[in-house]
């Protein structure tokens, strides 16, 4: 079952409820507290996830020399 950020417009609070998604859409998921189903979905942005997020290696000056494998004039 997936998870839901609802909003409830009664008692104006804000949940996270794991619900089917026929109850989501039938509105049929009642709030924790006041019991109403008058709940609204809440939209947050998702994370962003950047390709490569790891720190690239410095480029080797004698990349002429070494190749496609360790340089082997590192430090």
């Amino acid at each position: 079952m997936p998870l839901y950020d609802l909003y409830c417009t009664n008692c104006e609070k804000e949940y996270s409820i794991m619900a089917s998604m026929a109850d989501k859409t039938d509105h049929l998921i009642p709030c924790p507290d006041c019991g109403t189903t008058d709940l609204e979905t809440v939209y947050n942005s998702a994370p962003a996830f950047l390709k490569g997020g790891r720190e690239k290696a410095p480029v080797c000056p004698n990349s002429s020399v070494c190749g496609s494998g360790s340089c082997r004039f590192a430090g």
